[in-house]
């Protein structure tokens, strides 16, 4: 997987991408579930150089700020990855308030001229795609006072298989 971080970084260059979202921990249950992609200071991944300029922890995530610059240009970006560190892999927070907080935490520092904010599990499925499913119920629910949970989760399927993960009984969904 370290082989990937450089295709990353470049990624968030290219995308213009203000936030990243990781709902995942590095290390779960004794097995690895993501390569750490940031440095502790700074660290130059390919042709892009990414300085750790602030950590802030809180109760159920960490955000941390980054500022990052692409050799060759002036330009300097600053990006903020949100680290929510509570969702236990095959399971479930511990109470929905806080998940709640987390995606309107990153809609309101997101900045408005940024590209997609980049949102990442250790599958790129379950978790991210509840990150993404409330996200877009939240927006639904602001924008139209109702939300239709079954049809964006239909939608987020049709893209990419196995989004929003639900177990009943033995079958997975």
């Amino acid at each position: 997987m370290q082989e990937t971080v450089r295709d990353f970084w470049r990624m968030i260059w290219q995308e213009n991408s203000g936030s990243i979202v990781m709902v995942t921990n590095l290390v779960e249950v004794g097995r690895v579930k993501c390569v750490r992609y940031w440095p502790d200071e700074t660290e130059v991944y390919g042709d892009i150089k990414v300085t750790l300029i602030e950590t802030e922890p809180l109760a159920e995530y960490v955000i941390r700020t980054f500022t990052v610059q692409k050799k060759g240009h002036h330009e300097i970006r600053e990006i903020r990855q949100f680290h929510f560190t509570s969702w236990p892999d095959h399971g479930v927070p511990c109470y929905a308030t806080g998940l709640l907080g987390f995606v309107r935490q990153v809609k309101f520092l997101n900045p408005p001229d940024a590209g997609p904010i980049v949102a990442h599990c250790s599958a790129g499925a379950g978790r991210t795609g509840c990150f993404i499913a409330v996200d877009i119920m939240l927006d639904m629910a602001e924008n139209e006072g109702v939300v239709d949970i079954f049809n964006c989760i239909r939608e987020l399927r049709s893209q990419r298989v196995n989004m929003v993960q639900t177990e009943v009984g033995e079958a997975a969904y």
